[in-house]
């Protein structure tokens, strides 16, 4: 079984995202289609490829957000008990 050596989601979903671009890209590329086809087939991928790396932007910056919340919650928690762990 695979170990988990410290990668994030977001990395594995990005290599995801680039694996499946390069390989609509060779799939794009080997189908015979006239030039005209293959410029408009490889501009769509392009589109798709913009919007999938867009999508995971977002979903990384609301992580993000999630992330930086729950810390300053954990962080409050912390002060408030050793706060009451100085006193009398």
């Amino acid at each position: 079984m695979r170990e988990n050596n410290g990668g994030s989601m977001g990395e594995s979903l990005m290599l995801f995202a680039a694996g499946a671009a390069i390989g609509g890209l060779l799939v794009a590329l080997n189908t015979p289609k006239t030039g005209p086809e293959l410029r408009e087939d490889l501009k769509s991928l392009g589109r798709r490829a913009r919007a999938k790396a867009e999508g995971l932007g977002e979903d990384a910056e609301g992580a993000w957000t999630k992330l930086k919340g729950k810390a300053a919650e954990a962080g409050e928690t912390v002060k408030q008990e050793l706060g009451e762990a100085g006193k009398p």
